[in-house]
């Protein structure tokens, strides 16, 4: 006897069917100044604008920019070229104590600065330049390559991504450094600032006890131009822009820290030709080296790809069927990519601009940045002043029916409820699992992306562990031609006591792809028991 388990169906859902939803994209904000990132606290309906040369945040809500900017921190910051205010990230637990960060690069030295900031706690929409506190400085030798993302990982601590420093093929060596803060990604402990005056360092970090900079956990990087951290399985993204033959996307799982992903030894997958760099530095094709999991070619002056735009696995509710997909795109060229990292592989490698054409002869170009909303939604900037959000396609795809005969049945005398599914013939031949609960169907349970619409209680357990058993038979199985399958719910007479009388049973089915993972969920058909 099959017998499924709550764990079980907590674990359906992580990849829905790739063909459940199309996508398009519709102009979220507009009207900045050469905005460079948006992103939100969670949880808040707001989208936070950064304008690189401006060097301010802005704040977008109920569809308008608001008049004042959050903050205006342009005295602090050098701007042109590739330096401005490049970054920023908010605090866990920014509800709580408004602490957000920025990376900016400093006047006049054009330094790399990481500053922590303070909402004004009677005013969320401002925060005032003088809760600034400066807590990592980094020379910079040449204005270019300067990184600038800054993200909080799953493990609460603030993750840096700097360049190598600049100039061209890293001349002195520093992204292989290991007392040198280029190159590299950081990660630092912010929250024992207020206590100590001065940032920490995880036990974990590599060099944490010695032998390089603390501040260090991946090294080998190039000009890291945006990273992001997968909502689900925290793995980090990183989009690293090349020199003159490849774009790569490198990525580090979750805990897996002390990675090099090459540079300059490396770029991408090909040796770089530049020469060892000093000390014990790996030769080329050492397995030493993390090598990208996707690249491409670098084109350069000859036109195309020259400068990737690393972007965002999306982790949102809106589109289940984007669930795991990662997202970038290059500056110099408007084509818009998509694919899914299997553990081992890149799959589903697919180019989504016409997808994400907008309607009304509008475009999107020259894309700097993705970023999430408060609720994982994933938007594309474009440094001509729009902020587009990607969205369900105006068609989306028929949901899952699930349909009954009787509405009550009755504790004294019994009944059965029959159920009839149907999923559509898109769905034909697809295995199909019929869920209850007493609990009610508001505000459901989400999985990976969808919204099963019952609340999870002690009857599920036993739907799931009782598969094709009474009271419910047929709750298991595979739909036929047309998708459709038959199910009954069945209340024995005389067995229930009277007091079950005005108890609520609903149910709903699922189909399951080829891994037993959901893709798409029904209605909720409810049967009430009458005396």
């Amino acid at each position: 006897m099959l017998r499924l388990s709550l764990s079980l169906a907590a674990g359906l859902a992580l990849v829905p069917a790739a063909a459940a939803q199309g996508i398009g994209t519709e102009l979220a904000a507009n009207g900045f100044a050469s905005p460079l990132y948006v992103g939100a606290p969670r949880g808040d309906a707001r989208l936070f604008v950064l304008e690189q040369f401006q060097a301010d945040i802005e704040i977008w809500e109920n569809g308008a920019k608001l008049p004042q900017p959050f903050i205006d921190l342009s005295s602090l910051v050098r701007t042109g070229g590739e330096q401005g205010l490049l970054g920023l990230a908010f605090h866990p637990d920014y509800d709580q104590n408004g602490h957000f960060f920025v990376n900016y690069t400093r006047n006049p030295d054009g330094a790399t600065v990481i500053a922590r900031f303070t909402a004004d706690p009677t005013d969320p929409n401002r925060a005032d330049i003088g809760t600034g506190v400066q807590l990592l400085t980094i020379a910079q030798p040449f204005s270019n390559h300067n990184g600038g993302g800054i993200e909080f990982g799953p493990d609460g601590y603030l993750y840096i991504a700097t360049g190598d420093g600049g100039s061209a093929n890293d001349p002195q060596c520093r992204s292989q450094n290991p007392n040198s803060l280029l190159g590299k990604m950081l990660r630092i402990d912010v929250d024992v600032i207020d206590t100590t005056g001065t940032y920490g360092i995880p036990a974990s970090n590599p060099f944490a006890s010695g032998g390089g900079a603390p501040e260090i956990y991946d090294t080998g990087l190039r000009n890291p131009w945006r990273f992001s951290f997968d909502r689900e399985t925290g793995a980090r993204y990183i989009g690293d822009v090349g020199q003159d033959a490849r774009e790569e996307v490198s990525l580090g799982n979750l805990g897996d820290g002390g990675l090099d992903f090459g540079w300059r030894i490396h770029e991408g997958n090909l040796c770089n030709g530049q020469g060892a760099c000093p000390g014990a530095v790996e030769g080329c094709g050492n397995s030493a080296y993390t090598f990208p999991i996707y690249e491409y070619n670098h084109a350069g002056l000859f036109g195309g790809p020259c400068s990737i735009t690393g972007g965002n696995v999306y982790r949102g509710h809106a589109i289940p069927s984007l669930q795991g997909t990662y997202f970038f795109t290059d500056v110099c060229d408007p084509d818009i990519f998509s694919f899914e990292y299997n553990g081992s592989s890149v799959v589903n490698l697919t180019n989504r601009t016409a997808e994400l054409d907008p309607p009304g002869g509008a475009s999107i170009s020259s894309v700097v940045s993705f970023g999430e909303d408060g609720f994982g939604e994933l938007y594309i900037v474009s440094q001509n002043g729009s902020i587009w959000k990607i969205v369900p396609d105006a068609a989306p795809a028929p949901t899952p029916a699930l349909t009954g005969d009787w509405g009550a049945l009755s504790v004294t005398d019994g009944g059965v409820q029959h159920m009839s599914l149907d999923a559509g013939a898109s769905q034909a031949g697809s295995l199909y699992l019929v869920i209850g609960s007493t609990s009610g169907t508001a505000p459901g349970t989400p999985f990976g992306g969808f919204l099963i619409p019952l609340n999870l209680d002690a009857y599920t357990t036993f739907t799931l562990n009782n598969v094709n058993q009474l009271p419910l038979s047929g709750s298991f199985g595979v739909l036929d031609g047309s998708g459709s399958a038959e199910a009954e719910f069945t209340v024995p007479g005389g067995v229930l006591p009277s007091s079950s009388a005005g108890l609520v049973f609903d149910h709903a089915f699922v189909t399951l792809d080829v891994q037993a993972q959901v893709s798409s969920t029904s209605n909720a058909l409810a049967v009430t028991l009458a005396p």
